[in-house]
Parts: C-alpha cells; sequence; structure tokens
C-alpha cells in the first residue's frame, strides 16, 4: 500500500478526532501537532493528489471531508464526538450546507466548485496562507460601480479547516465560454466577440482587481450581452485575456487584427487598454450597433 492510499485508510478508519489528533486544542504544542498532521494528510488524501494514485475521486474526496469535519471537531474541543456516516464534500456556512459537487476550475490558490445548487457555486482556497478576498472585493467594486451584474454575487462564506470560502450565486441563462465555444466550431464572427471581450476588459479595468480570465471562468448571457467574470484571484498572469482572443475568434482578416492587438496591448494599463480597444473597434466595423446573439441550440 501506497503512502496515499495508507492516508486515505487512516482518515476513513478513524472512528474520532482523537484517533488522529492527540491533545487538546488549549495545548499550545498540540494544536502544532495537529496543525501538522493535518496539513501532512490534507496533501495526501486531497483528490488532486490522490487521482494520480489510482485512487477513486469519490473515495478522495470522502476521506478529504472526513478529515476536515475530524479537524474542526478537534478544533472545538469536540474530539469525543461520535462518528457519523460518512457525508459528501461540503462547507457549513450561517446560512446553509452547500454540497460540493464536481470542481468547475481551479487556480494556483482557488479551486470552483458547483453545488447542490446549478445557481450556486463555492471558491474555496487551496491553502490555509490563502483567502478569497479577491473575489469580494471584486464584487463589492464592481457594485459600487453600478456594474454588480459583472461579477458574481457572494451570499455566504466561511472558514473550513482554516480555508476561506465564499459562495456566490450567479444569474440563470448563463455560459462559459467553453460552451460558447463549442456551439461556434469555426470561431466567433469578430463582432460577436467584440462586445464579449470589451465587457470583459470592462470588469477588469473597473474592479482593479486581479483575475483569471479563460473560457471556463468568463461567463456570458448570450440574449441579454451580459459577462460575468467568476476568476477573481491574484495568481491572474498578463497574457490572458490575449489567450482569449486566440481562443474564440474566427480566422477571418478583422479576426487576426483583434488578436494582433490583444497580444501586442498585453502589458497596458487596463483603462488605456480598454480606449484602444474601442478605437480598434471603430476602426474595424465603425459606430457600435446593437448585434443580436444566440447560442445555435438556443435560437
Amino acid at each position: 500500500m501506497d503512502i496515499e492510499a495508507a492516508a486515505v485508510m487512516e482518515v476513513i478508519t478513524a472512528r474520532s478526532a482523537t484517533d488522529l489528533f492527540a491533545g487538546a486544542p488549549t495545548d499550545p504544542e498540540a494544536a502544532r501537532r495537529a496543525r501538522r498532521t493535518y496539513r501532512r494528510l490534507v496533501a495526501l488524501v486531497h483528490p488532486d493528489v490522490a487521482a494520480g494514485h489510482g485512487i477513486a475521486a469519490g473515495v478522495a474526496h470522502g476521506a478529504t471531508a472526513r478529515l476536515n469535519d475530524l479537524y474542526e471537531q478537534w478544533c472545538r474541543g469536540a474530539a469525543s464526538a461520535a462518528p457519523g456516516p460518512r457525508t459528501a464534500p461540503h462547507v457549513v456556512g450561517r446560512h446553509r450546507t452547500y454540497t460540493l459537487a464536481h470542481r468547475l476550475h481551479r487556480t494556483e490558490l482557488v479551486s470552483t466548485y458547483a453545488t447542490d445548487d446549478l445557481l450556486v457555486h463555492v471558491a474555496l482556497s487551496r491553502t490555509q496562507r490563502r483567502s478569497t478576498a479577491e473575489l469580494l472585493a471584486a464584487a463589492r467594486t464592481l457594485s459600487a460601480a453600478g456594474l454588480a451584474a459583472f461579477a458574481p454575487a457572494p451570499v455566504d462564506g466561511g472558514t473550513a479547516a482554516g480555508r476561506t470560502w465564499v459562495a456566490y450565486t450567479l444569474p440563470a441563462g448563463l455560459h462559459t465560454l467553453r460552451e460558447v465555444r463549442a456551439a461556434f466550431p469555426g470561431g466567433l464572427d469578430g463582432r460577436d466577440w467584440a462586445w464579449m471581450a470589451r465587457r470583459v476588459l470592462l470588469a477588469l479595468d473597473l474592479a482593479a482587481q486581479p483575475a483569471v480570465v479563460d473560457v471556463d471562468t468568463v461567463l456570458v448571457h448570450p440574449a441579454r450581452h451580459g459577462v460575468v467574470l467568476t476568476g477573481w484571484d491574484a495568481s491572474a498572469a498578463a497574457g490572458e485575456v490575449a489567450d482569449l482572443f486566440d481562443a474564440m475568434l474566427d480566422d477571418q482578416p478583422d479576426a487576426a487584427r483583434q488578436r494582433a492587438w490583444a497580444r501586442a496591448s498585453a502589458g497596458l494599463a487596463p483603462d488605456r487598454r480598454r480606449a484602444e480597444y474601442d478605437l480598434l473597434l471603430r476602426r474595424l466595423y465603425g459606430a457600435r450597433r446593437y448585434r443580436p446573439f444566440a447560442l445555435p441550440d438556443a435560437a
């Protein structure tokens, strides 16, 4: 049995918190030992690691949830709590418990999960040294600017085993850019992509928060021309907006000019970048006009 499988067995066979964590949480040395034990185990049983060692994702998720529960019990001084049935991965908030389903996307610092509610997602810090503050700050800033629809609406939050999390809601009718691109195998007309890209640049400019923007973290509402950014995270890299242009546009000459502009403008300040994009669009397509957009299967 390899070390990852042994760690999973150690966690799922633990009958109480004291099987994993010794001493009392009020004892500083015991608390340090417990933190070390927790970090060691979670690094071995986490689905991101365990899957690479042939451990089924469901087993790894169950072990991670059980480990989080036992560590939280120990920290609360409830070491003698009786073992209950294994539960699905979840976080407990002020308003309700959110069952975590499949992972939607992951950055260096934050993983985002679907939940048992189709319109609610949970952003969970991947380290105890990291918070989900960027998402909250972006939501507040965009709301103050009258652009609340560009960011998720936080509804709950808390801490699970030292890692912060935020639950947020999304409007119905949104589609990821991955879904949009799949619906247009040849790529988007540059005029359709223009309104999406412009709204991405607007949100990044006015929120002034780091963000990962990719085909999974940018969502659009075709009929309303709405855009929501969900990847607010300080691990963002400078070239990611340009990557979207590469991924989403078709092969027409105007699209090639948009791609070239996106690469060349990567180092500009967000406000200047947005202004220059507006100039490019005017040169390519003339005065701005509303252009209806729908996914083929929803038309």
